[in-house]
């Protein structure tokens, strides 16, 4: 298991993330996001070129291979929120993004002294190296030793 004392201030993970086709990217608009420039290719091309993503799609996409590769283990107590959310750029079909993880913060509770917040700033690139998605999160972990470790 992963604890708060597992992390460091600085740290860097990358993780890779799988392309969202254009079938995959129009079943998500159909049931979440039905707007055109995520439903009608025409349309979604004359505006931006090709059709796009929405952004809670490319955010729950991002978040896979966190959840997966980064969180896995990770003694979590619970997801504190997000800051700073942004979709500079929109995602593409077949684009597969690289997300790049730095840890901003590992700060043990005062008043808990079981747990304690991760913090870190998490942004999405294409394959063009271009910013697609970032944000800042913290999560609530335990701390080694406070389940009977």
């Amino acid at each position: 298991m992963k604890y708060l004392e597992s992390f460091q201030l600085g740290d860097v993970h990358i993780f890779s993330g799988k392309p969202m086709s254009t079938a995959e990217i129009m079943a998500f608009a159909r049931e979440w996001d039905p707007q055109r420039l995520h439903l009608d290719v025409d349309y979604a091309t004359s505006l931006h070129g090709s059709l796009i993503a929405s952004g809670f799609q490319t955010m729950l996409h991002v978040f896979e291979p966190v959840m997966r590769e980064f969180m896995a283990g990770v003694e979590n107590l619970g997801g504190l929120g997000f800051d700073n959310l942004r979709w500079p750029r929109p995602v593409r079909p077949d684009e597969a993004l690289e997300v790049k993880i730095t840890v901003t913060g590992v700060k043990p509770s005062r008043s808990k002294p079981d747990r304690g917040v991760l913090s870190y700033s998490l942004e999405a690139r294409n394959p063009a190296g271009e910013i697609v998605l970032t944000l800042e999160t913290a999560a609530m972990l335990r701390r080694k030793g406070a389940d009977g470790e």
